[in-house]
């Protein structure tokens, strides 16, 4: 991994971390930052929304914008996916050419039935992919792409729990490389533009 990039991943992941279950950040989101190549991405199994085993060589081909969470999250999440859906409404004609992925980091709820019926929610994007998988198996893919995520109990509810994660979309190229990353703070105008960009480069 480029240094400059390593240093400024690592800092930009600590300083985007949300608590999702009750609303309140943890840490704030900086704007994109992008400089050098990143060490992301890499082999995973899961299981899609349609309950098919999907592997990284399922997101190649074309870029996708993926974003970690998980359909219990009341607030982050569901922003994060219409911003996504907002960028592919300004893609226009271009819109099927990048693919749209949300990974669960909630893997012990988010089961393929409720998987099924979150990807579809008003504002998403059209075509969004759910993947989730057992414990060990999203282990693997949140260590692929450095996703920090982590069970929280709920004091007010026993039993209960959130899961505090990091608010990053990556943007992986088509042959499943890094090529940007996204913050809470980015716009879908911002996400629209690198998608442009990307798609005109052929990567």
């Amino acid at each position: 991994m480029n240094m400059i990039a390593k240093t400024m991943l690592g800092a930009f992941a600590a300083f985007a971390l949300m608590a999702c279950g009750n609303g309140e950040k943890t840490a704030r989101s900086g704007q994109t930052v992008t400089s050098g190549t990143a060490d992301l991405g890499g082999a995973f199994s899961l299981v899609n929304q349609n309950g098919d085993r999907v592997t990284e060589a399922d997101l190649q081909g074309k870029p996708h914008l993926i974003y970690f969470g998980f359909t219990y999250c009341p607030d982050v999440c569901p922003t994060a996916l219409q911003k996504m859906g907002q960028a592919q409404s300004m893609l226009g004609s271009q819109a099927d050419d990048i693919g749209y992925v949300l990974i669960s980091v909630d893997p012990e709820r988010d089961t393929v039935e409720s998987l099924s019926q979150y990807v579809t929610a008003s504002g998403f994007p059209t075509g969004l992919k759910g993947f989730t998988g057992t414990v060990e198996e999203i282990e693997v893919a949140k260590a692929a792409y450095k996703v920090y995520a982590t069970k929280v109990d709920t004091p007010d509810s026993a039993g209960e729990y959130t899961v505090d994660h990091s608010d990053i979309m990556y943007l992986m190229d088509k042959d499943g490389q890094y090529a940007d990353y996204f913050s809470g703070r980015s716009t879908p105008t911002m996400i629209a533009a690198r998608v442009t960009k990307l798609l005109k480069s052929g990567k």
